[in-house]
């Protein structure tokens, strides 16, 4: 929602042990849950959201868990 307002938007993932598993850019079209063609197990990933935005560059950053 409103990503168009952050064409440099970043987002990152990582996995429990902080190995980096993806990094989108507004243009992706989202995760499939795999890493190196592999699927990744049920679990808990991390997220950082970088904004990088000219007025705006702010970071988010949260949790969620993949169920398979």
């Amino acid at each position: 929602r409103n990503m168009e307002g952050f064409p440099e938007i970043l987002i990152k993932i990582f996995d429990r042990y902080g190995r980096e598993i993806t990094v989108m850019a507004i243009d992706h079209t989202g995760w499939d849950g795999m890493y190196k063609g592999s699927e990744l197990p049920s679990g808990d990933y991390w997220y950082v959201v970088k904004l990088n935005g000219e007025r705006d560059d702010r970071e988010f950053v949260g949790h969620f868990t993949l169920y398979r």
